[in-house]
């Protein structure tokens, strides 16, 4: 992974960091929405060096054919490549040339990665984090007079990272095109603040950490990536931004009917408390026009997943549940493929394989559309739960299993960045908390 550094002076300051993935154990799209999700950090991801230097340049290396080497300045205007990985990193950087004008150090980044691409694992945010964390330790961000004046705690820096990659202005830190999607910063939340063996609940109108609930000792998460790649670019991407534009044009249509100015769907079901039985509800599933179909159904979602599904998988956290819990997690995936309409079918083999071989539950997570599932059960039968599911995968869909990856799982720290006493993680170090 170093080579890309070898020219390195032994003097020469180098930052090591590893930048995780994410799953989302509920709260399927419900971020943007101004819902709450229940987030936890693994131990996949991205671990990288870097190296300041000289100038403006960045150069980014990876160790794998999945990334072409890039090279590009820190510059305000940077066009970055529709389509292609560089567009991530190229985004991040031109955003921060915008925010935080002045004379910035470039970078040499070498990375490896541990995380499936297109797995669903929020990998396109970690990578911007990564190079965000690069950048930001290799210039000391955190004595910037911008940036102490606009983001002033972990989650405030979490959702200024989203806005950088859907392009929105976050307090004084105006915004660009960003990367084309239109998602939330549950993902970014979960990579910079999570803790080990902790579940973050999280809301977003207003962002805030809300609790923090340990996972049991005794439980696993068994994951699978399907092997279909969830991506974000080219015409994935519109089925994707199809997911949130529902919920846009949903409050549109409901503020419309009521005659109210309402900004997120969570104040929208605020306002009409019992909407399984309203009026309103019925007129958005004929909603004249509208290039959303299917309004109602992204409501009656959002309403399951934010008012049910998360609470109650909350007490059964406290309580250590597990037959509770999973049971919960096993709902939250039939309502997405029931009213977001994206699981896919080897996703959704993966869920019923999996509790007909014992587990307790297991859910699709993340933008849906491909990409990965966990499974809960204890301790104990996680390993057997593994091998047997993996074995069913490879008997119903051998092509894609030669492209899938089963592991265990345990929720894990933040992104950590090493000093002299080892790995910290980087919100407590910029931050001091």
């Amino acid at each position: 992974m170093l080579a890309a550094l070898d020219g390195a002076s032994v003097d020469q300051q180098v930052i090591f960091g590893f930048v995780p993935g994410r799953i989302e154990v509920l709260g399927r799209h419900t971020d943007y929405a101004g819902g709450r999700t229940i987030v936890c950090a693994i131990d996949r991801g991205f671990l990288f060096a870097a190296t300041p230097v000289q100038g403006r340049r960045i150069r980014i290396h990876e160790d794998s054919i999945e990334f072409n080497p890039v090279e590009f300045d820190l510059d305000p205007n940077l066009s970055p490549p529709a389509g292609q990985w560089a567009n991530y990193p190229m985004t991040m950087a031109r955003r921060l040339a915008r925010n935080f004008p002045g004379q910035l150090r470039g970078a040499d980044i070498a990375f490896s990665s541990t995380m499936p691409v297109g797995s669903g694992m929020s990998g396109s945010s970690a990578l911007m984090m990564m190079v965000f964390t690069a950048i930001a330790s290799a210039n000391g961000f955190q004595e910037n007079a911008a940036f102490q004046a606009n983001i002033r705690n972990p989650v405030d820096l979490s959702v200024y990272l989203a806005c950088a990659e859907n392009g929105q202005s976050f307090r004084g830190l105006e915004g660009d095109a960003g990367v084309g999607t239109f998602g939330g910063s549950e993902d970014h939340a979960a990579i910079l603040n999570a803790k080990p063996g902790q579940l973050s609940l999280f809301g977003f109108s207003p962002p805030e950490l809300q609790a923090e609930v340990p996972w049991p000792s005794d439980w696993r998460m068994v994951v699978a990536f399907s092997g279909v790649r969830a991506e974000k670019t080219r015409e994935a991407l519109e089925k994707y931004n199809m997911t949130s534009r529902r919920v846009r044009d949903s409050m549109s249509r409901f503020n419309q009917l009521a005659g109210t100015r309402l900004s997120t769907l969570r104040e929208v079901v605020d306002h009409e408390p019992k909407p399984g039985g309203s009026r309103w509800l019925a007129a958005l599933a004929h909603a004249p026009g509208d290039s959303s179909p299917g309004l109602s159904d992204r409501v009656r979602q959002f309403i399951l997943e934010d008012r049910t599904h998360i609470p109650r998988a909350l007490e059964a956290l406290r309580a250590k549940d597990l037959r509770a819990f999973g049971k919960l997690l096993s709902a939250s995936h039939r309502a997405s493929k029931k009213y977001l309409w994206n699981i896919v079918p080897e996703i959704d083999f993966l869920q019923k394989s999996a509790c007909r071989l014992g587990a307790s539950g297991a859910s699709g997570f993340g933008a849906g559309f491909g990409g990965s599932i966990f499974a809960v059960t204890s301790a104990d039968h996680a390993e057997e739960l593994l091998i047997k599911w993996r074995r069913r995968y490879v008997a119903r869909y051998p092509v894609r299993a030669a492209e899938s990856a089963f592991f265990i799982a345990q929720p894990g720290p933040g992104i950590e960045v090493w000093d002299d006493s080892g790995p910290v993680r980087f919100a407590d170090q910029v931050f001091q908390t």
